[in-house]
């Protein structure tokens, strides 16, 4: 899969020359048997049930008689709630999925997780030759946050790729006379203020493009705009930068001409309508696949949808991408070593692999696990595929948010800016400057308390 990552670092650190810096790690070189890790996540349906073949597979296979069990908190805010909690007790599991790289650098700070550098490389429990060899450094290295005190360490193991796709229904673009999905903006326009022509399968008013009020999704559109958010040579956030104010303006033109809405309801509301056939197309992630296909076969209907990029100016085709992962915890030195093998099992075991990438429909980062994804699979997913065949095209440029602890809190400074040049009817360069200004005063404060 060729793809290049965008991976915005920090002018305030630098990798060291020559290599990454590893922490100092007590591995044991010989690991008794019978170890017991446990495992806290928060899969839940056909993720959940591939997660449950995984570690059964594991329990079963591994040498050494290691024993993986699993803490299930579902969706929702229960894993991060009780990650908390072990933190401030000390009762910490030895394995976490909430591992985005800003949370990550949080518990780094908190003095409980272990780099994963060290046993990576090491001589007796890291990566074969082969084994590193189909793993895609370029993801590995979005959880390579320069920052100091991270210093490029590998703070998390990624279970996938996910980025913020637009789902689009296609018979809709052919009722508006589209080849396709909208691939410029003059045609995601027509088709936006066209739907209200349309008629969805309930018997109401198809809507425009649904708005979800995330800042992922305004980056979105400023970056296929041509647009940037971070400058790296002043080491700031740029909301209004030119491209980005064309982009912002185009979005607010949009809402007061009646040709986008933000639906009621919760945040994937915009997706959730997108499956009753209420508006031709809406943003979300590309692993949201199950979540929009249920409600579609729940109520008998007959969509032929796709995932796909947002439309772009020449040139600027780019999908901003998540890179979900799990994340050690400090534990016993044997501990860690097991918990490291179930890491390295779930990453190159052939098997292993194809169950996830099947359950869970994150893009692989593992290079020959995509020749391992079943026939059956594909021709019953075809967003998924089609999904792939976008990152396998070499035209998309992948781009990932600053790396630091507050991202998330930049996130949120982002989806009011959205909300307010649409909903808010607010003057598109007031609001991006302002906003501008708070995401600075976030990043320094950050900046600040790693000192």
């Amino acid at each position: 899969m060729k793809k290049q990552f965008i991976v915005l670092v920090m002018l305030a650190a630098a990798l060291v020359a020559g290599g990454i810096v590893a922490a100092q790690a007590d591995i044991p070189e010989e690991l008794s048997e019978g170890i017991t890790i446990t495992y806290w996540n928060e899969w839940a349906g056909s993720q959940e049930a591939g997660m449950d073949e995984i570690v059964a597979m594991f329990n079963e296979s591994n040498e050494f008689g290691i024993t993986v069990e699993q803490n299930k908190f579902g969706a929702g805010p229960g894993l991060s709630e009780n990650i908390s909690n072990a933190i401030t007790t000390g009762e910490l599991p030895n394995l976490v999925g909430d591992g985005f790289v800003n949370n990550a650098q949080g518990w780094f700070l908190d003095g409980v997780l272990v780099p994963l550098d060290a046993y990576v490389e090491h001589p007796v429990w890291g990566l074969t030759e082969d084994e590193a060899a189909v793993i895609d450094q370029s993801s590995l290295n979005i959880n390579r946050p320069a920052l100091s005190p991270f210093d490029g360490q590998l703070l998390a193991w990624p279970i996938g790729i996910s980025s913020n796709v637009l789902s689009v229904n296609m018979g809709m673009m052919e009722e508006l006379s589209l080849d396709g999905a909208p691939a410029d903006f003059n045609q995601f326009r027509e088709a936006a203020c066209g739907a209200s022509e349309l008629t969805a399968p309930s018997g109401d008013p198809v809507n425009g493009f649904a708005i979800r009020p995330s800042g992922d999704e305004l980056f979105s559109f400023i970056l296929n705009f041509g647009g940037f958010i971070f400058d790296e040579e002043a080491n700031a956030y740029n909301f209004t930068n030119e491209n980005a104010i064309a982009a912002m303006e185009y979005v607010a033109q949009l809402y007061a001409d009646g040709c986008s809405y933000v639906p009621q309801g919760g945040f994937f509301s915009n997706t959730g309508e997108f499956s009753l056939g209420l508006n031709p197309f809406a943003a979300g992630s590309s692993v949201g696949v199950p979540f929009i296909q249920a409600p579609i076969d729940e109520a008998g209907l007959d969509i032929t949808w796709i995932n796909t990029t947002f439309p772009a100016t020449e040139g600027n085709s780019t999908l901003v991408t998540f890179l979900r992962g799990v994340a050690m915890f400090q534990g016993t030195p044997e501990e860690n070593v097991a918990t490291w093998l179930f890491i390295k099992y779930w990453a190159t075991d052939a098997e292993a692999q194809q169950i996830w990438t099947e359950a869970a429909q994150y893009q692989p980062y593992n290079t020959a696990t995509a020749a391992a994804v079943s026939d059956e699979f594909l021709a019953g997913n075809p967003q998924f595929a089609s999904f792939a065949d976008v990152l396998a095209s070499g035209e998309v440029t992948l781009w990932s948010s600053p790396a630091h602890p507050r991202t998330r809190d930049v996130g949120n400074v982002v989806a009011e800016l959205y909300t307010n040049i649409t909903v808010g009817g607010m003057d598109v360069a007031e609001a991006a400057a302002a906003a501008e200004e708070a995401a600075n005063e976030i990043y320094e404060e950050a900046l600040e308390d790693l000192e």
